[in-house]
């Protein structure tokens, strides 16, 4: 708690000595993100990174709608532009590392990119993410259990791990170095936290839902698809998991 302190402090400290254009281009992104405007939101970013690259809030902006902007793309499966995003959300994200290896939300930003990351790999990279997505998200809870990210992150990794065949984990193991552990229980219970620390949050509600699609457990699934469709959307990633729920629903429902 000590060292957010410090780094907030700082971080206000500096932002009076910028430039007016600074400001104005952390407002305009800020602005722009707000709309689900998220290239209009990098681009104002980016203006401020390029002027501050030592700045605590232009990293982290700038690391978040990069890991936005892959998955947007991802949804739209214009895959070339998604992982161009995503390399520069890693960049970005190790940039923020060394230079603010003290902040919690660093290290769930590093396990967010790597995660987004791992969508491109396979085979031995893809293990090797594996292990700095759990890492990572696990020291960003350690550091700060009130941020619901790194649950979001370590839930569907838990998922993903826990939904390989004996054969794949075989395989794996064989052939790429070891296979991390994972379970669908403990992805249920890391998302739940996510969602009691930030409620109503539709793409951790949506995560839950695969989640219990993978355990069997369909009444579950239902509910929470239902509530998914009823909840206002807040966020670019909504809308996308609001059509994927309703399809599904109308197939449980048929």
């Amino acid at each position: 708690m000590k060292t957010r302190l410090i780094l907030i402090i700082l971080t206000l400290t500096t932002t009076l000595t910028f430039s007016n254009d600074f400001i104005d281009y952390i407002n305009i992104g800020d602005s722009c993100y707000a709309k689900f405007d998220l290239q209009n939101a990098y681009n104002y970013y980016k203006k401020a990174y390029d002027a501050e690259p030592k700045d605590y809030n232009a990293l982290l902006k700038i690391t978040r709608v990069c890991n936005d902007l892959c998955e947007y793309y991802y949804e739209l499966r214009d895959e070339e532009s998604s992982e161009k995003n995503v390399n520069l959300a890693v960049s970005n994200a190790e940039k923020f590392y060394s230079l603010f290896p003290d902040s919690a939300k660093v290290y769930a930003f590093l396990a967010w990119s790597y995660g987004n990351q791992a969508l491109f790999k396979g085979g031995k990279e893809k293990i090797k993410l594996a292990h700095k997505i759990k890492d990572n998200a696990e020291l960003a809870i350690q550091m700060d259990s009130t941020d619901y990210l790194p649950y979001i992150i370590l839930s569907i990794y838990n998922r993903q791990i826990a939904s390989l065949s004996w054969f794949e984990r075989l395989f794996a193991n064989t052939f790429f170095g070891d296979v991390p552990e994972g379970s669908f229980e403990e992805s249920e219970r890391l998302m739940l936290k996510a969602l009691k620390l930030k409620p109503g949050i539709i793409i951790a509600l949506f995560h839950l839902s695969l989640t219990y699609k993978e355990m069997d457990e369909t009444q579950k699934e239902i509910k929470v698809l239902k509530q998914i469709i009823e909840s206002p959307e807040r966020d670019f990633r909504d809308k996308f998991a609001k059509r994927k729920a309703q399809r599904r629903l109308e197939e449980l429902l048929d």
